[in-house]
Order: structure tokens, then C-alpha cells, then sequence
């Protein structure tokens, strides 16, 4: 019985470990914009590219504005959304804005925490929720500051996680 106990601890052992190895080598960095179509990055002749820049410093202002210290990132709950996908949405969001890339691992870092920090529950169809950019920034940096050792520990989670947070709480 011992030995075979032995034997069955020291294959989980193995096989946790493999699994961690490969998830080490699998992450990757992650942004909002995944997957999406993004027809003002198409190439544009020279006579609209000054004004398609212009207006791109226009919406990069808006968006910093919209999302500076002491303003929040709002979201509706919709059918199937959590609290921990406006995190993530937040965070990413935050990471475009700001240019700032966290692998996979970083953002659910900054996700939990960020959930877990406001003690969020369950959502009801329609209520508003407001991530205090603060809190955002703040958990990105930390997320940003990861050891590898870290990094690999949250890195168990990314299979697990849908990224794609375009539709999160939109009406």
C-alpha cells in the first residue's frame, strides 16, 4: 500500500510538473483588441493619413480623459457577465490606453485581484458597475513587477480564461 501511495504522489508530482512547464512556454501577450477588425489601421493615402492621425490623438485624448485618477471604468451587466470579466476588461482596456502589455498571467493577476479588492459578488442583469481606474493602475503595475516564479503560478489559470471581453458589459 505504501508503495504504491509513493508511486501515485510521485506521478501527480511528475504530471503537475509537466503541465507547468508547458503552460510556462505557452503564454503570450494579450490585448482588448484580439481578434477584432480594425478598419482605421488600414493603410490610407497621404492626404487623409494627417487628418486620420489627428483624430486618432483626439480619441487616445478622450480615452485618457474618460479614464484619468479618480475616474472609473463603468460597465451594464449583461446575461453571463461577471465581475471578474469587467476586471479583465478594465485591465485591458487600462494596458491599450496606456500602452502597457501584461502576458495572460498578468491580467489575471490584476482581474483577481482587483474582484477580490471589491469584494464583488454576484451581478443582477443591468446593474452598473464602476472600476476605479486607481485600483486599475494600481494592479497593473503590480502585475507588470511579476517574478517569473509568479507568473508561472498564475499562468495555470490561462487556459481556463476567455480574453475576448468585446462584448462585457455592452448594452
Amino acid at each position: 500500500m505504501y508503495k504504491t501511495l509513493k508511486v501515485s504522489i510521485t506521478t501527480l508530482f511528475a504530471g503537475v510538473a509537466t503541465v507547468a512547464l508547458l503552460l510556462a512556454f505557452n503564454t503570450a501577450l494579450v490585448s482588448a483588441d484580439d481578434g477584432q477588425d480594425h478598419p482605421k489601421d488600414k493603410a490610407q493615402p497621404a492626404a487623409d493619413q494627417k487628418e486620420a492621425e489627428e483624430e486618432k490623438k483626439d480619441d487616445k485624448k478622450e480615452d485618457q480623459k474618460e479614464n484619468n485618477e479618480g475616474e472609473s471604468y463603468t460597465y451594464k451587466a449583461q446575461p453571463g457577465d461577471s465581475y471578474t470579466e469587467m476586471a479583465r476588461k478594465a485591465v485591458q482596456t487600462y494596458g491599450v490606453n496606456n500602452s502597457v502589455n501584461l502576458t495572460p498571467a498578468g491580467i489575471i493577476f490584476a482581474e483577481t485581484n482587483i474582484t477580490n479588492e471589491a469584494n464583488a459578488g454576484l451581478l443582477e442583469i443591468g446593474q452598473e458597475v464602476k472600476i476605479s481606474n486607481e485600483m486599475v493602475k494600481k494592479y497593473v503595475e503590480q502585475a507588470g513587477k511579476l517574478s517569473e516564479a509568479e507568473q508561472k503560478a498564475w499562468a495555470a489559470y490561462v487556459p481556463g480564461v476567455d480574453f475576448n471581453t468585446n462584448k462585457v458589459g455592452e448594452a
